[in-house]
């Protein structure tokens, strides 16, 4: 689960427009939900306001991971 600070490390590393992000990382996995359709926008907000859900939490941490490593690139190239 999401924790209210992990919410405010999150959106500050990703941006506030993260729900587009976490989506298209949700379709790069092959990640559906039980209808079969891509996971709603409400979904993705409502587990990054605290609803526990493993999916969409594991591809929030992916997500943030690869901005970590993105952003790591960055700084060696401007050392």
């Amino acid at each position: 689960m999401i924790g209210k600070n992990q919410k405010t490390d999150i959106k500050k590393l990703i941006g506030h427009r993260y729900v587009g992000v976490i989506q298209a990382e949700l379709k790069e996995m092959s990640q559906v939900n039980r209808k079969g359709k891509v996971y709603s926008s409400a979904h993705i907000t409502n587990v990054m306001n605290g609803e526990a859900h493993k999916v969409i939490e594991d591809a929030i941490w992916k997500v943030v991971e690869k901005q970590i490593l993105l952003n790591e690139k960055r700084k060696q190239l401007f050392l």
